[in-house]
């Protein structure tokens, strides 16, 4: 079996990422589908998502679920690089990926849920040289399938506040993940 290209393990953790809900172990979120992601691209190489889950429909019940997957992408690099050098044509060299998951206060959660639905993307003005730095972005699923944006470094001064609004909602799920480690 020849090893795995990079092109081929890049593309299965970009999946993985864009899929938390998809993922083993899938119990866990049983009867659930995504509703919000937002996610962080280090430029240095690990690549986070942070997916909200929620039941479909109106009734709210349950508490919405958060999946935390991580790709350890310099980590992969590194292992391909070695494999590469060594020659070893029969290893088969798969993604680095973490998940975790987290229940998420649906009294904390309710305010970026209402803020997320009336969410306005401003337009920006065009830029003249690519910005460099983090990817970072969100996007909504379900009722809040309209809302994508994607941005890199400090992003557009029209997006401020929004891009605001997005680090407080994932500070948010990352005390979550924390709290989960306390119990």
């Amino acid at each position: 079996m020849a090893a795995n290209t990079w092109e081929t393990i890049e593309k299965n953790a970009l999946w993985a990422l864009e899929h938390a809900a998809d993922l083993s172990p899938r119990g866990p979120l049983e009867g659930m589908a995504p509703l919000l992601r937002l996610w962080e691209y280090c430029s240095e190489g690990t690549y986070t998502s942070w997916t909200i889950l929620s039941s479909p429909g109106s009734d709210n019940s349950g508490r919405p679920k958060l999946r935390e997957v991580v790709w350890e992408r310099r980590q992969d690099e590194q292992r391909q690089a070695s494999a590469d050098r060594k020659r070893k044509l029969r290893t088969k060299l798969h993604s680095t990926i973490h998940v975790r998951d987290a229940e998420v206060s649906s009294e904390d959660l309710a305010p970026f849920s209402e803020a997320a639905s009336r969410l306005f993307v401003p337009a920006i003005s065009a830029q003249e040289s690519a910005p460099q730095g983090d990817a970072c972005g969100i996007e909504g699923y379900r009722s809040l399938a309209y809302l994508r944006m994607e941005w890199r470094g400090s992003g557009p001064a029209e997006w401020a506040k929004t891009i605001q609004w997005v680090a407080r909602l994932r500070d948010l799920l990352m005390a979550s993940l924390k709290e989960r480690e306390e119990v």
